[in-house]
């Protein structure tokens, strides 16, 4: 199992994503959490904003069509799309995510 993170530019964004990769089975569970405030440089300038966040659950062989479906519907030019790896996950959990 993976566990993904990614920020989108607002809660319509997160929830958008979240409907349509869990509805196309690309992902097992989404949680998209409260905004948070963001800091960091794109293209030469600081800036501050507040971004949602989306963790999506996902099976390890499932990730690289996950990710192409986020590029497509995602806002940003280079969103930030990130797959940990947990070193240890409720084994019903895991099989549940498996078997979605």
């Amino acid at each position: 199992m993976l566990l993904v993170y990614v920020t989108c530019s607002n809660d319509k964004e997160a929830e958008k994503i979240a409907r349509l990769v869990v509805k196309d089975k690309l992902a097992a569970c989404a949680l998209v959490l409260p905004p948070a405030k963001s800091f960091f440089y794109w293209k030469k300038t600081m800036q501050e904003t507040t971004e949602s966040v989306l963790l999506l659950k996902v099976k390890n062989s499932g990730y690289s069509k996950l990710e192409k479906k986020i590029l497509q519907l995602h806002s940003y030019e280079t969103p930030c799309i990130i797959a940990l790896k947990p070193s240890k996950v409720f084994k019903k959990y895991d099989s549940w995510v498996s078997k979605t």
